[in-house]
């Protein structure tokens, strides 16, 4: 359950980092339109919101949402990290 929903807080913080201009441009190589970025942005918030009951169904109703907060952060540093220091395609910037 844990796994589940560390993919599922790294996948928001992925959303929400390629819903801005600069990393969607650097990633993908065009800006993302305004519907885009707002599913984007919606998904985004749907995974973190998915992550909550797979924390409490792993540590339970005391150490769930704390262990939520500690995959929030985990999931925020990965992303973090990957989308600043991770080359994007050759020739972009």
């Amino acid at each position: 359950m844990t796994a589940i929903a560390l993919i599922l807080t790294t996948l928001a913080f992925a959303l929400f980092g390629l819903a801005t201009d600069a990393h969607h441009h650097k990633r993908l190589g065009k800006r993302p339109d305004a519907v885009t970025a707002l599913t984007m942005r919606g998904g985004a918030w749907a995974a973190l919101a998915a992550a909550f009951p797979f924390a409490i169904a792993a540590q339970g109703w005391v150490f769930g949402p704390i262990l939520w907060v500690a995959l929030l952060m985990l999931g925020a540093g990965l992303v973090f990290l990957a989308l600043n220091l991770i080359p994007g395609p050759a020739g972009r910037k």
